[in-house]
């Protein structure tokens, strides 16, 4: 029979070799202590706050309340940092006891100061504090004085000492005590176990997740719901967190400058200089393509334009995507606003180029808010699918918070198994994705947009050995000297790409048995291009940095739209309001997205640019001309590609045209920089439909509204 009493007694001392030290006892009792006050000035801004809690989201309170615990557990770690320095210092322990009690008091005590102001700080911004309350400082008598008019600081002050003292009498009477043992300890092994334990817990605390990736500020914004994710930010973390951001990176007086122009490129409804207004509204057809089309927006990684067939390579890279492109609407001409993934993957959800100096956009804890299309395919069940995970480059925010209703499928949502960095492969990516719709379409037979993101086209270019019988290119197919002609470095990086591509005609073949591909639209686009290693396909004047940016964009929707070969000019930033065009909705956009299909657009089509590394420069691109600006040096280049493959500057044979484009470029670039700190998004369909709403005015209406 078990004896659960000898049990009880072996688990007794174990726990007792873990922390049987006094300092391990101290520093346990007081990060406790830490997590306790932490929680309870949580709870208390979930009670003060109460009104802002929506019926029918406590479920996702609780959820965002444990997660907070996380970022309280990080911020108590890093301050047992003192602790640890301090009672390892070889001083005196009764002078320890009274050099902790005094710093940690201290230190509680600003803390609690620090969450007294975040209250004050929500009440006035609907927003934690963070970095920006240094901005106060810029104009130090006026901030004291509105301040001291707007609270009773009186009354804080009294309330912040006396807590101070509770916490003082907490410290001496119940945590610093145990620190008296410590002159008497004989250390061993046993010690030297709990001091093990205690490093390796110290760390993944810090660390925060048992994942791939830390705990980060973007997991509070996990939902569109704004009140709960900022009931899980730790307001000092946070300040910390948006440090680097606090100052707005554009020049509101740029942006009127350029105004006019940008409004009529957008088209825009209402323009106002005075209120900087981008906003449009497009009604949308009820009647077109009902029942509402399904929409499967694919995202493959570095497709770059010279890497495929499409793009005349002939190392037949490509066959299932040419052959797809066989029976859909090419657009030859489609660029991506900047490289890297993160911030292509930005630009398409907000239809804004990702221009921030200061990392990446969805890095951006001030930007996260931001008014998508996608967002308003209200109708629509919405699927995010990735096979690594989306807290890389933050970008679970970017979409869990502005995408309502949206199902993500990430690294430990799927049966296979993690191949490398990057999760599970594209192969078994896009075969789960089109079980997951399956199922969830039979149950629910309503429409669906589904966001399908490959990642497996990357170092170290992992192929399981059992890929669908998937057969890798080796130098007896084909010779090292012509794959380097067109642009790959190895066979390994060749072959990933076939099986990026061979995963994607796995999905579309999947996708033909099932009864919704008839009534669904296919957008098939590369997140961004890769340098072109002097490939012999790609044209010289394209050899500066334009072929970064150019991927295929396919539209496949063979019951509406007939095969063929498009040359108007697009980009990333019109993928969003071209399907929202096509299924027929309502939406209103301030992005700087338009519609491929919509015709008023038609008499002047742009690609615009961002190179965010050296040498830094934009560029825009339209049916004849190729103009590049580096604003450094001030120096620019025009070049007519039509004309000629060389890379010849023409700018002082066509000086009207290179002032043009150069005016426009640097108003598109002035605009996104504006609009990505003023593109929060609103909630209420009816309000979308007022476009001439103030600056301010916008602010407090999207602040009442949420």
């Amino acid at each position: 029979m078990f004896n659960f009493s000898k049990s009880k007694s072996i688990n007794n001392r174990m726990i007792k070799r873990l922390i049987n030290s006094p300092k391990l006892k101290f520093l346990y009792t007081l990060l406790l202590f830490q997590v306790v006050l932490f929680a309870v000035y949580r709870l208390f801004f979930l009670w003060y706050f109460n009104d802002n809690v929506l019926e029918g989201t406590y479920y996702q309170i609780a959820q965002n309340l444990f997660l907070g615990t996380r970022f309280d557990l990080r911020l108590s770690l890093i301050l047992l940092i003192p602790a640890i320095m301090i009672i390892n210092f070889p001083l005196n322990p009764a002078f320890k006891v009274r050099f902790v009690n005094f710093t940690y008091t201290l230190l509680f005590g600003l803390i609690t100061f620090l969450y007294i102001i975040d209250i004050g700080y929500f009440s006035y911004l609907n927003s934690r504090l963070n970095a920006t309350v240094l901005h106060f400082l810029n104009d130090s008598t006026i901030s004291a004085r509105m301040i001291l008019e707007s609270y009773p600081w009186v009354k804080l002050i009294i309330l912040t000492l006396f807590l101070g003292a509770l916490i003082h009498l907490s410290l001496r009477n119940f945590i610093s005590k145990k620190l008296f043992r410590s002159i008497d300890f004989n250390y061993n092994k046993s010690n030297l176990a709990g001091s093990f334990f205690f490093l390796l817990f110290f760390i993944f605390g810090i660390y925060g997740s048992p994942t791939m990736y830390p705990l980060r500020w973007s997991q509070a914004f996990s939902t569109p719901d704004i009140f709960a994710s900022n009931l899980s930010l730790n307001p000092v973390l946070y300040v910390f967190d948006t440090y680097s951001f606090r100052n707005k990176d554009f020049d509101e007086k740029r942006v009127a400058d350029n105004y006019d122009l940008i409004a009529n490129y957008l088209k825009v409804n209402n323009p106002n200089l005075g209120q900087l207004n981008f906003m449009r509204h497009y009604s949308g057809d009820k009647l077109k393509n009902s029942p509402r089309p399904n929409i499967v927006l694919i995202v493959m990684e570095s497709l770059a334009w010279y890497k495929t067939g499409l793009g005349g390579s002939e190392l037949n890279p490509t066959p299932h995507l040419d052959a797809i492109a066989q029976e859909s609407l090419l657009f030859s001409q489609f660029y991506t606003p900047t490289v890297a993934t993160a911030r292509s993957i930005f630009s398409i959800v907000t239809g804004l180029p990702d221009v921030s100096k200061v990392k990446t956009s969805s890095r951006n804890p001030f930007i996260v808010n931001q008014h998508t299309i996608m967002g308003q395919f209200e109708e629509y069940q919405k699927y995010y699918f990735l096979g690594g995970s989306a807290n890389w480059g933050n970008i679970r925010g970017v979409f869990s918070y502005n995408v309502p209703s949206l199902k993500i499928f990430e690294e430990g949502s799927y049966k296979s198994p993690r191949m490398d960095v990057w999760g599970i492969s594209d192969l078994d990516l896009f075969k789960e994705s089109a079980e997951i719709i399956n199922q969830d379409y039979k149950k629910q037979k309503k429409p669906f947009f589904a966001f399908i993101q490959t990642s497996g086209f990357h170092r170290p270019y992992t192929i399981a050995p059992n890929s669908d019988n998937f057969v890798k290119l080796e130098p007896k197919d084909i010779s090292p000297t012509k794959i380097k002609a067109f642009g790959f470095e190895s066979f390994e990086e060749l072959n990933s790409m076939r099986l990026q591509d061979f995963a994607l005609g796995k999905f579309i073949k999947l996708a033909k048995n099932q009864t919704w591909y008839n009534n669904t639209i296919f957008v098939i686009i590369g997140d961004h291009a890769l340098p072109h290693n002097n490939a012999q396909n790609v044209p010289e004047w394209k050899k500066s940095l334009l072929n970064n940016y150019h991927v295929p964009l396919l539209i496949h929707f063979p019951k509406f739209i007939k095969p063929n070969r498009e040359n108007k000019i697009a980009s990333s930033l019109d993928v969003m309001p071209t399907l929202a065009g096509l299924a027929g909705i309502s939406y209103s956009t301030r992005s700087l997205g338009r519609d491929l299909f919509n015709p008023e657009f038609d008499n002047y089509r742009a690609a615009f640019s961002y190179n965010w590394y050296s040498p830094f420069h934009f560029s825009l691109i339209d049916d004849e001309f190729y103009f590049e600006y580096n604003p450094a040096s001030k120096i620019g280049k025009l070049n007519k590609y039509k004309e000629s493959d060389k890379d010849i500057d023409v700018k002082n044979l066509y000086p009207e045209k290179y002032l043009e484009m150069e005016k426009l470029t640097k108003g598109l670039y002035e605009s996104s920089r504006y609009l990505l700190h003023n593109n929060q998004r609103i909630k209420n369909s009816i309000e979308l439909k007022i476009p001439s709403l103030t600056k301010k005015n916008e602010v407090k209406k999207v602040q009442g509204l949420l």
